[in-house]
């Protein structure tokens, strides 16, 4: 009755997802109701086989469900996955200090600004431990870019504002504060190690087209792949046109569907990224991590108040989740960053249910 009545006040519905587990998170969030935008998202159940569905307003034309997102800072699961790769394989040592690759020039810029590089290990970097505040979160950054979008960023720039605006937030270890500056280190030193670009080493170091990631790509380095990137708006302005090298160098980068972000995460969590089990557990422990960090080695460890989701989230409104009880996994994007919380929720609920008692009721088991 109250979804008839929804019905005939004009409220959106949606076609029911195949996946009943997916269906029954849909309901219970409501996320479908005074959308700003819509709401793509896919679930990937143990056995593997997926289910997408596309949330709308009435009015809008529906995505396909296939598009290409800016997945912001998800990227950064990729980028720690190749430097753990590159531990796995003997070729960077986690303990050793970021100063051994970076350009001198980097290095003495953020030691004159009160860092210490030579304490600055590449686990601190990769656990957003390393005390280094982050240029992408100063004000200045945004007004910078809403007031010229299509500005033109590099590494170097990143740096000198990280210096200009920001001031050390700890000492190296001593406490979780993220930093996206951090990642663009990260990449930048997987560039020193491997002689290649970061989306070759990305690419080739985590096997992306062995693993079936038809449609991902990092912009700008590699030809567009899939269906066409979808718009994405942020504070009501699309940013479809905006200058990628925001956030290009390892903090973000990447587009993806939903479909093949799922596909990663479900790959990677399984050990089927990595070589030997024991760069997973390296990963996903808390070793050498400050108390209460939620953060592990590029993946968020989420307390869903009863589940834990392990998985991470892009500044657009990107989110992916995994259940390790259930094996079932979750990925969305939003078109319109006022509705991420939706998407939260969405996800959340899909994650408690799939853990909790009441899984096989709901579909989920």
């Amino acid at each position: 009755m109250r979804r008839l009545l929804l019905l005939l006040l004009g409220v959106p519905a949606f076609a029911a997802a195949q996946d009943r587990c997916l269906r029954h998170a849909i309901d219970a969030a409501d996320t479908g109701f005074a959308l700003q935008g819509q709401i793509v998202v896919t679930a990937l159940g143990a056995d593997g086989r997926g289910d997408t569905q596309v949330l709308a307003p009435p009015g809008q034309a529906k995505l396909k469900g296939d598009e290409g997102f800016r997945i912001a800072s998800i990227t950064k699961t990729f980028v720690a996955a190749t430097v753990l790769k590159l531990w796995e394989e003997g070729r960077i040592d986690l303990e050793a200090p970021i100063a051994r690759w970076l350009p001198g020039s980097w290095t003495r810029k953020l030691a004159d600004d009160g860092y210490r590089p030579s304490q600055i290990e590449v686990r601190h970097l990769l656990g957003h431990t390393s005390g280094l505040a982050d240029h992408a979160q100063a004000e200045q950054f945004i007004a910078a870019i809403k007031a010229d979008p299509s500005i033109e960023w590099s590494r170097a720039r990143d740096i000198d504002r990280l210096v200009e605006w920001t001031d050390p937030v700890a000492a190296p270890g001593e406490k979780f504060s993220y930093s996206d500056t951090g990642y663009v280190l990260l990449g930048a030193i997987v560039e020193e190690i491997t002689g290649q670009d970061l989306p070759d080493a990305v690419r080739t170091q985590l096997g992306l087209d062995r693993l079936g990631l038809e449609n991902t790509y990092w912009e700008r380095y590699e030809p567009t792949k899939g269906r066409r990137r979808a718009h994405q708006v942020f504070e009501g302005q699309d940013t479809y046109t905006w200058n990628p090298s925001l956030d290009l160098f390892g903090g973000g980068g990447l587009v993806a569907s939903t479909q093949d972000v799922a596909r990663f995460f479900d790959a990677l969590l399984q050990g089927r990224v990595f070589s030997k089990p024991e760069t997973l557990q390296r990963m996903l422990s808390k070793e050498g991590l400050p108390d209460g960090s939620p953060y592990r080695l590029g993946v968020f460890d989420y307390d869903l108040k009863g589940a834990r989701g392990i998985g991470h989230s892009g500044f657009w409104g990107t989110l992916v989740m995994r259940d390790a009880i259930s094996g079932r996994t979750i990925a969305g994007a939003v078109t319109d960053r006022a509705d991420y919380p939706k998407l939260h929720k969405l996800a959340g609920d899909y994650i408690r249910t799939a853990a909790g008692p009441d899984a096989e009721a709901a579909g989920c088991r």
